[in-house]
Order: structure tokens, then C-alpha cells, then sequence
């Protein structure tokens, strides 16, 4: 049988472009090669990954994973980093991502390539087939030039895409493709926190590889996207005579204008309500982050300081500044088993500001554990985003399936309930 190398940019655009090059090519096997150092931030590259390893598998095609050799590629495109979408940086790109593709090809044994990227819209189809014929012709292999995106076909790839519940990517790749097309909101595709804060790159990846291990596992899955107010802490801290004092800032906590020195006004129970710009200090027997529990709606800058701290708070002036962000974002969460399984077990997608969560070898462990439960309809498991924020991914499933979620696991500890 003749073999077929498919270099693979992303899901979106695979996975209709392997079912037709499959049927055109039934005497062909096919292997997928997923080589793209020039998506950036390697978060998005991972995201991009785990979707077409999933695109892969319901597919039933091999897929290889190359380098992420970021490096190699800025080289290469030093010096075009002004250059427009479809202008001679994307011309160096194919050729990059193609010549690695070539090499493969033709150490596998391959006497065919061709590429997902005559898919995508974005791209000029006369560029590309011009980089892979060259290409291509150096290793002494064919190139195979098809245009899927006639007759429907882009159409199709969007239906397939929403369908199968695929991420779907909103730039092409590259940072300079990235600033070109998102302008000032393209930092928030740059911003990484420590973990996997809720509505990140991190927290879509973990959700999509735990997709992936369920769907091998031969479990029904069904992901249900939602959109919540996202918070974002830049920088936070409480100060006494110049010492920092211990402590965490409560999210939902608005920014405080500059650095404010204010004293404490008054106390109601555990908390300490300063005097100016609204800010608030709640103290506590030991720190540690903690999940909130419910989004009051209210914003005051709040501090979280050990108890000990208390009397140095009332007799002292106190610094304090802060500064976060509130963004419209989107976070998901994932059913694996049936809806309407005896029990629900709930698991947080994300983590705490300290990075502080669940694994991915620790739900791989419990679907693995509880698969014949789940397989028999006894129990579901149910990912859940945002959870942090105050409970939004359970509280939002719980309201479009009205099913009530029995047991999440805490953060911490997996034999111990949130």
C-alpha cells in the first residue's frame, strides 16, 4: 500500500480535508504529521495538538507529533515580521513547516505529500502549492496540490468543526499573525498565570485532553461552552511601615488607584473595612487559597491576612495596592458518561490562583477506575470550568440539564468534598 504524509496545521481544518483525501485515496495510507513551531504561545500550540490528536483518533489515522523548534523558525522569518497575512512571511513559514514534512515523508517511505493548509481559508492556495511542489521535488517525492475547499467544502469543514465540538482558533498562528489580527487584546493570548486560571489556554487544554482519554476509552462525551465575567489579579500587597505583610487577594477584588495608605475604619466579625477606596482585609487562622464560594457582586479590593496580623492592622497606617482585570471570557464543562447516570462526580477543570488542582494523571486514574460504573450508567463524571470563580461551571450545568451534581472534589484533596 502507498503512504501518504498529511502535514497537519490544526483540527478545524483536518478534519474534513483526511475524510476527503481518504476517499479520494483509498489504496493510500494515511499518516498525519503535526509540525507547526510557529504557533504561539506554546499554550495554543498544545490546545491546537490535543484537537487534532482527537481529530486523529475518530478518524483512525497515525499521528506524529514534530518539534516545537520556535527557535529555528523566528531565524527564519527575521526580518519579515512587518509583512501581511498571505505575503512572503507566510511563503517562509510553508516552506519551513514543508521541508520537515519532506524529510519525514520521505524517511517513512512516503511517495506522497500534502498538506491541511489548502483547507484554510486564510491561505493562499496558489502559495502553497507552490512551496510544497518545490519542496517536494528536492526529496524526489510528489506533491498533491487539492483544493477541498470548492463545492462546499469550507462549509462543511465549519459544520464538521461545530459538530464534533472542536476548538476553533481565532488567528492563524504565529505571534506576528497574532498582533496583526487581535491588536491590543492579543496580550490576553500572551498572559499566563501560574496553573490553570479559569477561561485560560491551560484550563481549554486540560478540559480537551481529558475529552481525548474518555473518548479512548470508548465514553460517551458532551462539552457545554459558557461565557462568565473572568478575573484577572496583575499585582496585589499589603505593606505595615514598609513590611510586606502575608497575604492573598480575593478574586472579584477591583483595582485600587495607585498605592492607597489608609486605616482601618471599622470591624464586623473576621473582616477589617479601611477607610479609603473601599478596600477590605479578611482574616483567617491559616493562609491559604481557597475557592470562592459564591460572586456576591460586589467588588471591593479584598486582602486575605493571617490572624496573627491583626493587632499591627489596627494600630498601624496600612499600604496596600492592587490591580486586576475583568474581562468578558469563555470556559467549558464536560460530561463523560450519560446525562442521565445515577450520579454525577464533579472535578474542577481549573485551578487556584496558587496553581494548587487536580491533575490529569489524577482523572485519568479515576476514569479509569470508575470506567465500569460509568460504562454501566452508575456514575458521570462532569469537568467543570471556572469552578473557582464561585462554583460558575457546576452552577451552570446544574442549570440547562437540571441535574444536580452529587460530590466535587476539593482542590486539594480528592477524598475530600468542596
Amino acid at each position: 500500500m502507498k503512504k501518504l504524509l498529511v502535514h497537519i496545521c490544526c483540527a478545524p481544518d483536518a478534519l474534513y480535508f483526511l475524510e476527503r483525501l481518504r476517499e479520494d485515496n483509498p489504496d493510500s495510507d494515511l499518516i498525519g504529521f503535526f509540525y507547526d513551531p510557529n504557533i504561539h504561545p506554546y499554550e495554543e500550540y498544545k490546545l491546537r495538538f490535543v484537537e487534532t490528536k482527537r481529530a486523529c483518533d475518530k478518524l483512525g489515522i497515525k499521528l506524529i507529533e514534530g518539534e516545537y523548534d520556535v527557535e529555528d523558525w523566528l531565524k527564519s522569518v527575521k526580518g519579515l515580521e512587518k509583512e501581511p497575512e498571505r505575503g512572503k512571511r507566510c511563503s517562509v513559514c510553508f516552506d519551513f513547516r514543508l521541508e520537515r514534512s519532506a524529510k519525514l515523508a520521505k524517511d517513512l517511505g512516503c511517495d506522497t505529500l500534502t498538506t491541511t493548509l489548502l483547507m484554510s481559508p486564510k491561505k493562499r492556495f496558489d502559495q502553497l502549492k507552490e512551496s510544497g511542489q518545490k519542496t517536494a521535488e528536492r526529496y524526489g517525492i510528489n506533491f498533491l496540490a487539492v483544493n477541498y475547499r470548492k463545492g462546499g467544502g469550507t462549509q462543511e469543514m465549519f459544520r464538521l468543526t461545530r459538530e464534533n465540538e472542536i476548538y476553533q482558533q481565532d488567528y492563524c498562528g504565529c505571534i506576528y499573525g497574532l498582533f496583526r489580527q487581535k491588536g491590543e487584546d492579543s496580550v490576553w493570548d500572551l498572559f499566563s498565570s501560574k496553573g490553570r486560571r479559569p477561561g485560560s489556554k491551560e484550563e481549554l487544554w486540560f478540559i480537551k485532553e481529558v475529552r481525548t482519554i474518555a473518548q479512548r476509552l470508548g465514553l460517551p462525551v458532551k462539552e457545554y461552552e459558557f461565557p462568565f465575567l473572568g478575573w484577572h489579579l496583575l499585582e496585589g500587597g499589603v505593606w505595615i511601615k514598609g513590611k510586606a505583610i502575608p497575604s492573598l487577594v480575593k478574586p472579584y477584588s477591583q483595582s485600587i488607584r495607585g498605592k492607597v495608605r489608609t486605616d482601618v475604619e471599622r470591624v464586623v466579625g473576621d473582616t477589617l473595612y479601611l477607610n479609603k477606596q473601599f478596600v477590605r482585609i479578611e482574616l483567617v487562622d491559616k493562609l491559604e487559597d481557597k475557592p470562592l464560594e459564591e460572586f456576591k457582586g460586589y467588588t471591593h479590593p479584598t486582602f486575605v491576612v493571617e490572624r496573627k496580623y491583626e493587632k499591627d492592622l489596627l494600630e498601624n497606617r496600612i499600604d496596600a495596592t492592587l490591580k486586576s482585570e475583568f474581562r468578558e471570557e469563555k470556559s467549558s464543562v464536560l460530561l463523560a458518561g450519560d446525562m442521565n447516570a445515577k450520579d454525577l462526580l464533579g472535578i474542577p477543570a481549573d485551578t487556584l490562583q496558587d496553581g494548587t488542582g487536580v491533575s490529569l494523571e489524577q482523572v485519568t486514574d479515576i476514569l479509569n477506575k470508575n470506567l465500569q460504573n460509568i460504562t454501566n450508567g452508575d456514575l458521570a463524571i462532569v469537568l467543570l470550568g471556572a469552578h473557582s470563580l464561585g462554583r460558575i461551571g457546576q452552577r451552570f450545568f446544574e442549570d440547562i440539564t437540571s441535574r444536580e451534581i452529587n460530590l466535587v472534589y476539593s482542590y486539594r484533596d480528592l477524598s475530600t468534598a468542596l
